[in-house]
């Protein structure tokens, strides 16, 4: 058992979880954990071990669009009614200096989870690739915001532009690309989950509390199409040069075979889409029948946790009450 590629089913499942935080109980989160690590793997071996397809840096298909798809399909059948109405479910201050944080920590660990699943001559070129793609993210993230927002850029802006490029850049970071492309990678994945979160966004509100169409499933839909851009023009018919080809092997399982390689990457992202949105729709019927949390009580952790009686919330009015 290799305990670090478990760690990307992990990370499948925080992505789904981000579309029911706060609108789900403990119960519930954990059939919801245990179904979406088995629909994880499935997806898993029917994408990689049994197409063939390329998903081996930052698993972009298995982990970012099949999390994102699962906990979508999952929410839209466990939430209540209006939950977004909720006014606990708000940024607030500490929360986004948190942002701040956590966008350093990730110029720290994507480019080393991109780069784990790549051969081991290939690590270095792919954390380099993740690493300038974050960059372009997080520099055209007040850029895009202050052409989109006509509030301007925030923190929390800065904080989505880098992980939604480190999400573009997962596959197309082993595909021998050019430093300025993966720029354009990143800064392509920042623009695409700043106009869904501007214009999207708020009509799924209900069904996505943190945002992961915006952060993962069209970021990854963005980085799927960078692939199948590649592979057309670079590996199925040869018109450009990639750098280092003669690694391509390695990369791809099914190079040289009888299936072409746009055409397999179009279906793992088939594939991923089905299978995650299929489970996520299953689990989330299942967890229905298991209890509810009502409006009140969503989006805090006190009604299933005891914390200090200071804690403070916004929406006090039927907070104590619950329904399991």
């Amino acid at each position: 058992v290799d305990n670090i590629r478990g760690q990307y089913g992990v990370v499948a499942v925080m992505v789904s979880m981000g579309a029911v935080l706060g609108k789900v109980n403990p119960l519930q989160m954990l059939i919801i954990v245990v179904m979406n690590v088995t629909s994880y793997c499935a997806n898993k071996f029917l994408c990689v071990d049994y197409r063939g397809g390329v998903d081996n840096t930052g698993s972009l298909y298995t982990t970012h669009i099949f999390g994102a798809a699962f906990g979508l399909g999952c929410s839209i059948l466990v939430s209540g009614k209006r939950p977004s109405e909720n006014p606990d479910n708000a940024a607030r201050y500490q929360s986004n200096n948190y942002a701040i944080l956590g966008s350093l920590f990730m110029f720290v660990t994507y480019p080393s989870f991109n780069a784990y699943w790549a051969p081991a001559s290939l690590r270095v070129y792919v954390a380099t690739n993740t690493f300038t793609s974050l960059m372009a993210g997080g520099m055209f993230a007040f850029i895009w915001a202050n052409l989109i927002y006509p509030e301007g850029p925030s923190v929390l802006h800065l904080q989505d532009g880098v992980l939604a490029a480190g999400v573009a850049a997962s596959t197309p970071a082993c595909m021998f690309l050019e430093p300025v492309f993966m720029m354009l990678v990143g800064a392509g994945g920042t623009l695409v989950s700043t106009l869904s979160f501007r214009y999207l966004q708020p009509k799924i509100n209900d069904q996505d509390t943190q945002g992961i169409t915006s952060l993962h499933l069209l970021p990854g839909l963005w980085g799927a199409f960078i692939m199948e851009l590649v592979t057309i023009v670079g590996i199925d018919n040869n018109w450009v040069t990639l750098q280092n080809q003669h690694l391509m092997k390695d990369i791809m399982p099914h190079y040289t075979q009888q299936w072409s390689s746009a055409i397999t990457q179009a279906l793992i992202t088939a594939f991923s889409l089905f299978v995650g949105g299929l489970s996520g729709a299953l689990t989330g019927l299942m967890a229905k029948f298991t209890g509810k949390i009502a409006l009140g009580g969503s989006y805090s952790d006190h009604v299933f946790w005891i914390v200090p009686d200071d804690f403070t919330h916004i929406g006090e009015e039927g907070a104590d009450f619950k329904v399991m």
